[in-house]
């Protein structure tokens, strides 16, 4: 095993953990809104103190 198969060995493995964190994004994504019930309007709390509704 000479130092090109180790690089390569190196990137493949950057790039499964990228993928993987790819991955597990797409199915921890919150739902649309606040969470405090609300649905976007304009006076809610949470947009006060600079939070996005994501």
């Amino acid at each position: 095993m000479d130092i090109q198969d180790i690089l390569v060995y190196i990137i493949v493995l950057l790039c499964a953990v990228c993928a993987g964190r790819h991955f597990l994004k797409f199915f921890k994504k919150k739902k649309p809104g606040c969470g405090c019930g609300c649905s976007g309007c304009a006076g809610c709390p949470k947009e006060k103190h600079g939070k996005a509704h994501r």
